[in-house]
């Protein structure tokens, strides 16, 4: 899928078929992250890839709002550097990649939002100066035809100004 199309299509995808997702294509995954643009080259990231369903089970105890994890593939939790100044814009850069490779190959995504850090960290044994920036819940989308969104995404012009902030264009 070319990149335009990967961006005007992917969705937030929250109930997953039980079909596992092939090493290659979690690799894939891992390298476009890898691959993510940091400040100064720093990469301030680590990602831990969990497959294990006990452990998944764990994980989406841990994440008030991804209940869902534990049905998902695989996830990935993101640790980040919190030392370096730009490790969550860092981060997300990482996120972003994974999200739109992950798509192009057929795999769906949700970053989650809500978490217990700690046990997070504990669950994969993330190191004390490491931080826990999400956890990212991937696998094949249970509705794959479904539309893309339900709600209707702003217009251009209501989310651009141009030189100033309320200038139309």
């Amino acid at each position: 899928m070319d990149t335009w199309t990967c961006i005007r299509t992917r969705r937030t995808i929250r109930d997953f078929r039980p079909h596992p997702v092939p090493e290659a294509t979690i690799r894939r995954t891992l390298e476009a992250g890898r691959l993510a643009p940091s400040a100064l080259n720093r990469q301030p990231w680590h990602f831990v890839v969990v497959r294990d369903r006990q452990r998944l089970g764990a994980l989406a105890e841990a994440c008030s709002t991804g209940r869902f994890v534990a049905q998902a593939a695989f996830a990935v939790v993101v640790a980040v550097d919190p030392q370096n100044r730009y490790h969550q814009i860092d981060g997300a850069k990482a996120v972003q990649q994974m999200e739109l490779a992950a798509w192009s190959e057929g795999v769906g995504i949700c970053w989650i939002g809500g978490f217990d850090a700690a046990r997070v960290a504990q669950l994969v044994s993330l190191p004390g100066e490491w931080a826990v920036l999400t956890v990212l819940a991937f696998g094949y989308p249970a509705d794959a035809g479904r539309s893309r969104r339900k709600g209707v995404k702003k217009a251009l012009d209501e989310a651009v100004s141009w030189e100033r902030f309320g200038q139309r264009a």
